[in-house]
Order: structure tokens, then sequence, then C-alpha cells
């Protein structure tokens, strides 16, 4: 016999009626028909990233322009 079935967290109910009597001592194979959702994949702090190359601009201690804040340029609506 082959039944479908859904997991409702706490037992596995059977879409239909089974034809057993009560008490009948069954095996059951639990064989997923859905396929979960993927899970996301974790993505590690900066300074974990794998084959992470950083490059530095040769200026580091240039002063910053003096609207770098300035969130009304054009360019930043």
């Amino acid at each position: 016999m082959t039944l479908n079935a859904r997991y409702d967290g706490k037992v596995i109910v059977p879409d239909e009626p089974l034809n057993l009597p009560a008490n009948q001592k069954v095996r059951i194979t639990v064989e997923p028909i859905d396929s979960p959702a993927p899970t996301p994949k974790r993505k590690r702090p900066l300074g974990q990233q794998r084959d992470l190359i950083v490059e530095f601009a040769p200026d580091w201690d240039a002063p910053l322009p003096d609207d770098i804040w300035d969130h009304n340029k054009p360019d930043e609506r």
C-alpha cells in the first residue's frame, strides 16, 4: 500500500482514510515528495571571504571631498 500524507509538525496524517483495523501495526518508510525550499547560504563577514582581494587607493591619506555626504546631489536621488 502506498499513500500520501502530511507531517503537521508532530504526527504524520494520511491524506485519505486507511482501510486498516484500529491498532494495526504498520511499517512506514518516509520519502518527501515536495522539494523543500533551498536554504539560503549564509554570508561570511568581509574578513572571512575566500579569495578576497582588497586593493586600496595609493592616496589612502588624501582628504575626502567636502560634499561626500551631500545626498542632494543629482546622482544620489
